[in-house]
């Protein structure tokens, strides 16, 4: 399936004022994720209940100063209050340890059955028979998910990565590949293999480098402002039911050129 798309020139859309303008045409693309903003405020409301650890939400104004932050993570997700702690699940008895996996687990799931749905709209993916549906893609987006959760978890572990400037360099590195990776979610729901969908999402973005800089720095601020709103689920609700299908379409947008390709 691989294409080699034109480059891009100076009549691309912007990914954001042509994701929002198509959100404003086909709103119903916001409801999926509006169901996943209240799966994680209901995991929110019994991780703060249950004995296993978890990690709480730092929002504007925590520890008694500004702590500003870009919560972009890869794909289009919202931001919960509490995350799991994969490390408390060593030595625990099963059945906690199964809700435990749970609780990690279904939101990851969540979010890529709503990703799956609303890039596969958003694309316009031309399947090869009416058994074929986006659901077929969840598989395939869920493990990009898990990998890119795993990796800012180990990221996160790593104390030489919190000096200043190892952190820097790091953080340069770090934005860099989630630009080259940008669309690797929608070439994933178009049917691409996971080796084929980072070469072609490379190939896609070159050029586009400080664009989508832009795109993931507006939408990973726009997410950690809405998450910091003071009611707790509300903020979790916005950031997911807002950002992430932004974050979608945007995705599509990218994939334009390709997909036009393709259709030649």
């Amino acid at each position: 399936m691989a294409g080699n798309p034109s480059p891009p020139d100076s009549g691309d859309p912007n990914p954001l004022t042509a994701a929002i303008g198509r959100l404003r045409r086909d709103p119903s693309l916001l409801v999926p994720y509006l169901a996943v903003g209240f799966l994680f405020a209901v995991l929110d409301w019994v991780r703060r209940r249950d004995p296993l650890p978890a990690l709480e939400f730092e929002s504007l104004g925590a520890n008694n100063g500004i702590s500003v932050t870009v919560e972009f993570v890869g794909y289009p997700t919202g931001v919960p209050q509490t995350s799991v702690l994969l490390e408390s699940f060593v030595g625990l008895r099963l059945g906690y340890l199964a809700w435990g996996i749970v609780s990690y687990v279904l939101p990851l799931l969540a979010v890529a059955g709503a990703g799956a749905y609303v890039l596969d709209r958003a694309i316009g993916v031309d399947r090869r028979s009416e058994t074929d549906s986006w659901v077929g893609s969840i598989t395939p987006l869920f493990g990009f998910v898990l990998a890119m959760d795993l990796l800012q978890r180990l990221l996160g572990s790593i104390e030489l990565l919190q000096s200043l400037l190892f952190g820097l360099l790091a953080l340069v590195i770090y934005f860099f590949v989630l630009i080259r990776l940008f669309a690797v979610p929608g070439l994933l729901v178009a049917g691409y293999a996971p080796g084929e969908a980072l070469r072609v999402s490379n190939r896609l973005t070159h050029g586009r480098g400080w664009r989508l800089f832009g795109v993931v720095l507006v939408l990973g601020l726009a997410a950690w402002l809405l998450a910091s709103v003071p009611a707790p689920v509300v903020g979790t609700v916005l950031s997911t039911a807002l950002v992430a299908p932004v974050h979608a379409v945007a995705i599509a947008v990218v994939l334009r050129p390709l997909e036009q390709h393709r259709g030649r």
